[in-house]
């Protein structure tokens, strides 16, 4: 078995004598990110080094442009459901509260410092480095609720650091940008607080999904405004 990004593979393939021709199966995570972002050239690439592959492609958000791709590449294409396509897991409740941006701060120290809706470990999603930075440490120095962030900035043993010392307990709450919203699996989370909502109701789905693992219940916090309206047209 090979696990790997696009990227790394075709390294391994153009500069050095390795060869996939003996691969059965192609799998592919998050597999609109692969083919929207980018990769769509090295997905195709590492396709076609392989001899008749069985290709699965997994997401839970699936566009008209993932299909059409998934046609090209096999001959029998199969889909297989589970839940709704496109829509957030059934499983994750969805708590949306309206709150004032410049109030969105001490409404999340509200909700960490409550004993009733207080159940760590949480996932505070926002849309920005930086803002995952000052926020995790605005938290810890104001609540007292141990946090740390995530984002694309860091290394990866620095992010594989924060995210062990997360599912062990030592630390309560990671704020992360949207690097966390997909390709991560973390069992142990139950609670997801959306503070900045994403651009794109897509992403919100793996946002909110990560608060259910596995089929397990779990609660998303999403803080609303008027800054989001676009997102939720009316009529």
């Amino acid at each position: 078995m090979i696990v790997g990004t696009p990227g790394r593979l075709i390294d391994l393939l153009t500069k050095h004598d390795f060869e996939l021709d003996s691969i059965s199966i192609l799998v592919l995570d998050e597999v609109d990110c692969m083919i929207q972002r980018g990769f769509r050239e090295q997905v195709m690439q590492i396709f076609q080094a392989l001899s008749q592959p069985q290709v699965l492609m997994y997401s839970a958000t699936v566009t008209k442009e993932v299909e059409r791709v998934a046609g090209s590449m096999v001959k029998d294409l199969t889909v297989i459901s589970v839940g709704k396509p496109n829509n957030p897991n059934e499983a994750v409740k969805q708590l949306v509260i309206w709150v004032e941006s410049n109030k969105k701060k001490q409404k999340l120290f509200d909700i960490l410092t409550s004993k009733q809706h207080f159940k760590p470990p949480i996932v505070v999603f926002v849309g920005s480095r930086l803002g995952a930075d000052l926020l995790s440490e605005a938290i810890t120095i104001t609540t007292g609720v141990k946090a740390l962030s995530i984002h694309g900035e860091k290394t990866t043993k620095e992010r594989r650091d924060i995210l062990r010392s997360f599912l062990v307990g030592e630390v309560d709450v990671i704020v992360a940008t949207g690097v966390l919203g997909r390709g991560v699996d973390l069992l142990s989370v139950r609670q997801v607080i959306v503070f900045d909502m994403p651009n794109s109701m897509k992403e919100y789905v793996h946002q909110i999904g990560r608060a259910s693992r596995m089929g397990e219940e779990g609660m998303a916090m999403v803080f609303v405004n008027e800054e989001n309206k676009k997102l939720f047209p009316v009529g």
